[in-house]
């Protein structure tokens, strides 16, 4: 019985010392035989999985660089109250430390309000969240590789004052904080250049029918139509004006700057504007991976792949090279030069890159930059 009784003892502590060791697997900076977890909260089911799904084949590729990096996958259901349960749950019972997401703005700064309140001791990071809001929340919680829609909704201005050489135009942003966030800034700048805003409107998430909205556009001498918002809702627009007879350009943000938008519109969809990042595709480092995600898609990468796999690296490379704990992330991420997709990229104290937009347009059913 004593034998006994000694066995079961030393399972016990076999067990705790095995449970220690998992534990410390995340508190230690990364080596080759310590896995290190990374948490990935985004939208995998529902209207938005695309963003999910883009995510996942991106980090996925650059996972193989990083043998000692296991992905955690939350579904945010592209919803703020599952983008904050989905957040907890990676913190407080995964116990990580670096996160991955979230893909919506108005999620992202959800979670990092949530994060503030809680005093979390993890770091949120993002490729397509772009609300001005996280900037100002940004530098512990928050930090992104895309530039903020302060500097979309002024680049999508200029290009249509300056390029298009459009003076008129019909504003109809997404009612939500990405939406209103960019249409303000793009209307200032837009009547500062000389413009005119001939009508203001909003859309709704989740809208199928816009003919009421496309018939007063019909009613006003718009020259053109802004419509920063998401997927579904633009490219139904867009369809439903051409079958209406309503021929003037569309233009979106980068929320819409995907192949959904061209699948779901079908060829109403051509000559469709967006503003999305900027990628050098004649960088050694773009190439490099152009080449792994031909390889493994049999496709070219979007724009929005391109910061998704990037978004991945900073991460890796960072839980890899430092303490995994929060100040140690925030001290690297702001004293470290990554490559990137548009040469050295440096972080502020904000989280925030210095970068700037471009614009896309619909040519023969695939999105090219054109600016």
């Amino acid at each position: 019985m004593k034998n006994k009784g000694l066995i079961i003892v030393l399972l016990i502590l076999l067990v705790c010392i095995g449970g220690y060791f998992t534990w410390q697997n995340n508190e230690k900076n990364g080596s080759e035989n310590l896995q290190i977890k990374v948490g990935v909260l985004a939208p995998f089911s529902g209207d938005n999985a695309y963003y999910g799904e883009l995510w996942k084949r991106n980090f996925e590729i650059a996972k193989k660089n990083y043998p000692n990096i296991d992905l955690v996958y939350e579904d945010s259901k592209f919803n703020p109250t599952y983008s904050v349960s989905g957040y907890k749950k990676l913190v407080e019972f995964e116990n990580i430390k670096f996160i991955l997401g979230e893909v919506a703005s108005g999620n992202s700064i959800a979670v990092v309000q949530s994060a503030i309140q809680s005093n979390s001791d993890a770091v949120l990071f993002s490729s397509i969240s772009s609300a001005d809001k996280l900037t100002e929340l940004g530098g512990k919680y928050f930090f992104r590789n895309i530039p903020s829609n302060n500097m979309q909704g002024v680049t999508v201005a200029n290009f249509i004052f300056n390029n298009l050489n459009m003076k008129k135009v019909a504003l109809i942003p997404l009612n939500d904080d990405y939406g209103v966030n960019i249409s303000k800034v793009f209307k200032e700048h837009f009547v500062k250049l000389g413009g005119e805003i001939v009508m203001e409107d909003m859309h709704q998430k989740g809208q199928t029918d816009f003919r009421t909205l496309i018939t007063k556009i019909k009613e006003t001498n718009a020259e053109v139509i802004f419509v920063p918002g998401n997927i579904n809702e633009p490219a139904l627009m867009m369809k439903q004006a051409k079958q209406m007879g309503l021929t003037l350009p569309f233009v979106g943000g980068d929320g819409s700057s995907n192949e959904d938008v061209i699948r779901i519109a079908g060829k109403a969809s051509e000559g469709f504007y967006t503003s999305n990042v900027l990628v050098n595709k004649d960088s050694d480092y773009y190439k490099t991976y152009r080449d792994k995600f031909f390889k493994k898609l049999g496709k070219e990468p979007s724009a929005y792949d391109a910061y998704a796999y990037e978004a991945a690296e900073i991460a890796f490379q960072t839980v890899s090279n430092v303490e995994y704990k929060q100040h140690s992330f925030i001290e690297y991420l702001i004293t470290t030069e990554f490559e990137s997709m548009t040469g050295k990229l440096h972080f502020d104290k904000h989280g925030q890159t210095d970068r700037l937009w471009g614009m896309y347009q619909v040519k023969n059913g695939k999105f090219e930059q054109v600016k």
